[in-house]
């Protein structure tokens, strides 16, 4: 196997992957813990007249418009760019 020596390791292998389930079962990393949520991404590619495009304008969006609080369980947002 192989040793791993960091403060801190980042294991990004999609949802509940095997590696990550191995480390949350043996280091009991889900005590203590909320409840996973999952969430669903579609992305769509829209063509828009040069006028109205601005080169490198980046904006996101967070939870609008499916929450009214700040502690509301439905979650989403946007990326355009």
């Amino acid at each position: 196997g192989i040793e791993l020596r960091a403060k801190q390791t980042l294991f990004s292998e999609g949802c509940r992957g095997s590696l990550s389930e191995t480390l949350m079962d043996k280091y009991d990393l889900r005590a203590d813990a909320d409840v996973q949520t999952y969430g669903l991404g579609v992305k769509e590619v829209w063509e828009i007249p040069e006028g109205q495009h601005k080169s490198g304008f980046v904006q996101h969006t967070l939870g609008w418009p499916l929450q009214t609080g700040p502690f509301d369980k439905t979650f989403g947002g946007t990326f355009m760019y």
